[in-house]
């Protein structure tokens, strides 16, 4: 039976169209790329590397994870479990404490003076304590309820801490994992996508659509993530009333800690009304253990969190809050004291750590007047940093197996030597196999690489004793791009946490994996005379990769450059410089250019889009390239996977800054702001005029140019007696674009009585501000 001819022209519709969008679809992925990245997953992964800089220091320290997947640097045994006293911490940042070395946080800390201090009814003098690190990253109260749920062993947790923050609030909202059902009952919800959803994701013409709708009407698609889950406070309340029955039903107390962040404490108290928690304020700890305490003093200059001393100060008033609920006799406050002096000295005296230290003075620790115990330093090492020592333990082998060969370089060890250069020798050098080392000398550095294992291992005989960094002057740049087309562009790597070092009878060996950078045509190592950065005493240089990877290397940073080339710039800076973005890639591009553009160092600086991530901003300067081809030059950066705002980069030589440029990727979210206000009368008007749109307040001038905007901005937010702060520069949170001057500043998750906001100079104090 054959179909009707409406059916057949049906058909034939049906499949015309079909073809005809699989030919735009096409058409689309081979003649514009913008939207490869919103349709299909990224093509490039990117990581974060095992190290963090610590924000003040500068310095490199490891973050290693336990098999709990916490981030400590020891593990449990399941007899550790089953024998001991188990505390647990579940929290976000200031909880995992990825900004300080992990014997440095108030959990490693506290685990210590639990377990020095003997005496009471419970826990018995010697029940052995471990206190465990659940805190994770960005999270929410939702999330780690959650992972105290999935927890194998909560069940022998005999107690459980919730560090609430006064970002909570706004977590909880914005993952919208829980709910509250008719009956006032707390709810998981599921999001589920449907499968339309999506299909239709994978194809760029639902982007290019979208793309052309949002233009033709002006839509803004934004959600205003703080209505995300109605009846948040009762939300809130019913998820920790859950997790405190829950554990208590396991045989655990369940305590909550208030960080001491301003606000914090009237915030919790005032949106959880039943008053049944069990509350550590930690504000008015500190308030109360500290003299003439200022919140800025205990965290860190560059960092909203808070410092090595701001964790053992919290570690201090958590030891005093479990000695009440324990029933222990006080400790006295001189026991603590040299109780925390030989922990933190253990690590001090550590040659083998090349870290940040942080040594606390008194009366926070005070020597014991007992003889010293010439053991316990490395007890306090062993037990606290033994998955880092399980790691070194393998660079140790790794490095013997590398010093099987002949040295690469060797440097003599008398002052103002010039040490001998290796000689070129086979590609790779594996294992010493790049050539004849120079003459030895007395107390000299020898230096080797493996290819196969990626290391470069630095071995001086003898070595000097005691409590010095025998590596602290050793330098390693890498050469990535090679020489001829490519130009010389050397980038330093940073010894200190990256670097394994330890002695060996009279010899000192340095191991630092380059395991990262693929590829590295050739290293140059070395040591300072003095300082770092000083006078060179010594230096010599060797090939590492092969040519095959400098090759294939070259042609793709040759396609790089052709693809950000095709881009418009998003900025000129000074030097002739542009800057250009390419899906998860940017790139400052200068043609032509020569040795001389390319003297002194980049820095590149990236701020979220989403305040909620403020704190993750990266300076990004270890991970970015710089390469010369063709008589071009090349800085180029993945982006990372957060959603970024605003991008800040320069070039610097010494103090001169040679050129610096400010752009934002998210132009069209200020224009956008702009068009939803511009037609609403300001709430103030001063140099500039303030607009309120949702969660955050909208600075407008018009017109404005960058001098407008050079002074900073200053956000106070007051709550009662409570006052929450943000200062800021036009460049993070601000878009100077068709002469007019837009930034956009978010508001915390509070009540708001007022608000005072304007713009100040160090020198001059407020230039203007106003009250809304």
């Amino acid at each position: 039976m054959s179909l009707p001819a409406w059916a057949w022209n049906c058909l034939l519709v049906v499949f015309s169209l079909a073809a005809g969008l699989a030919a735009c679809e096409a058409a689309l992925r081979l003649a514009d790329t913008r939207y490869e990245q919103a349709a299909e997953p990224p093509v490039r992964a990117y990581h974060w590397p095992n190290t963090r800089p610590h924000p003040d220091a500068g310095t490199e320290h490891e973050v290693l994870y336990n098999r709990f997947g916490n981030r400590q640097h020891r593990d449990f045994s399941e007899r550790d479990l089953r024998d001991g006293m188990n505390v647990a911490f579940f929290g976000d940042s200031f909880t995992e404490g990825l900004e300080v070395p992990a014997q440095y946080t108030f959990v490693e800390v506290l685990d210590h003076l639990l377990n020095a201090q003997e005496g009471g009814a419970a826990p018995a003098p010697r029940t052995p304590v471990h206190v465990h690190n659940f805190g994770v990253n960005g999270t929410g109260p939702g999330s780690q309820y959650l992972r105290y749920r999935g927890f194998p062993h909560k069940a022998r947790l005999r107690h459980v801490f919730y560090v609430h923050g006064s970002n909570d609030f706004s977590d909880l909202r914005h993952t919208g994992l829980y709910a509250l059902n008719a009956a006032g009952g707390l709810v998981r919800r599921m999001r589920r996508t449907p499968v339309w959803v999506r299909l239709l994701s994978g194809f760029r013409l639902t982007y290019l659509a979208l793309d052309v709708w949002q233009r033709v009407t002006g839509a803004d698609h934004a959600v205003d993530t703080r209505e995300a889950v109605p009846d948040g406070d009762a939300v809130f309340e019913a998820l920790l009333t859950r997790w405190r029955d829950e554990a208590e039903a396991n045989g655990s107390a369940f305590h909550v800690v208030l960080l001491p962040e301003p606000g914090t404490t009237a915030q919790f108290h005032r949106r959880v009304r039943s008053g049944s928690f069990d509350v550590l304020d930690l504000g008015g700890c500190f308030e109360d253990e500290i003299a003439g305490y200022v919140w800025k003093d205990w965290h860190f200059r560059a960092d909203t969190h808070w410092n090595e001393a701001g964790h053992m100060v919290a570690a201090h008033c958590l030891y005093r809050f479990l000695e009440s609920r324990w029933g222990r006799v006080r400790a006295p406050d001189e026991a603590l004291a040299q109780a925390r002096h030989g922990y933190y000295r253990a690590f001090a005296d550590d040659a083998g750590w090349s870290g940040h230290r942080f040594v606390p003075g008194a009366p926070w620790a005070l020597p014991s007047p007992e003889p010293p115990d010439p053991g316990a330093a490395a007890r306090i090492r062993a037990k606290h940093l033994a998955l880092r020592t399980e790691g070194e333990g393998q660079r140790r082998r790794i490095a013997r197996e590398v010093r099987q060969g002949e040295p690469l370089a060797r440097a003599e060890g008398r002052e103002g030597a010039e040490g001998t250069e290796g000689a070129e020798g086979t590609e790779g050098g594996e294992g010493g196999e790049g050539g004849e080392a120079g003459e030895a000398g007395k107390a000299g550095w020898a230096v080797y690489a493996s290819l196969r294992h990626r290391m470069v291992v630095y071995v001086k005989s003898p070595c000097g004793k005691g409590g010095d960094d025998p590596a602290g002057r050793l330098f390693l740049h890498a050469l990535r791009p090679a020489e001829g087309e490519l130009g010389e562009v050397w980038k330093e790597l940073p010894l200190e946490g990256a670097a394994a070092l330890w002695r060996e009878g009279r010899e000192c060996v340095v191991a630092r994996s380059v395991g990262s950078l693929t590829p590295l045509y050739k290293l140059r190592v070395g040591e300072w005379r003095g300082r770092p950065g000083g006078a060179v005493l010594w230096e010599a240089e060797f090939p590492f990769d092969s040519g095959e990877r400098e090759a294939a290397a070259t042609a793709a940073y040759r396609r790089e450059y052709e693809a950000l080339a095709e881009r418009p710039p998003r900025a000129r800076p000074l030097g002739n410089w542009s800057a250009h973005v390419l899906h998860q890639s940017m790139g400052f591009l200068k043609d032509p250019c020569d040795a001389g553009d390319l003297r002194g160092g980049f820095f590149l600086r990236m701020y979220p889009a989403d305040p909620i991530l403020s704190g993750h901003s990266r300076n990004l300067h270890p991970w970015f390239v710089v390469v010369r081809i063709d008589g071009k030059c090349l800085l180029w950066a993945p982006l990372p996977p957060w959603a970024v705002a605003t991008v800040s980069a320069s070039q610097r030589e010494g103090e001169a800054v040679l050129w610096e440029a400010t752009f934002h990727l998210n132009v069209e979210r200020h224009r956008r702001a702009w068009a939803a206000v511009r037609s609403k009368a300001p709430l103030a008007r001063d140099a500039f005029d303030i607009y309120r749109r949702g969660a955050e307040l909208v600075y407008v001038r018009e017109p404005c140019e960058e001098v407008d905007a050079a002074a900073r901005f200053f956000l106070h937010v007051f709550s009662g007696a409570a006052r929450t702060g943000l200062g800021f520069d036009f460049k993070q949170r601000g878009v100077l674009t068709d002469g007019r001057c837009v930034a956009l500043a978010p508001l915390p998750e509070q009540d708001i009585d007022r608000i005072r906001t304007g713009q100040f100079t160090d020198g001059d104090g407020e230039l203007w501000s106003v009250e809304l």
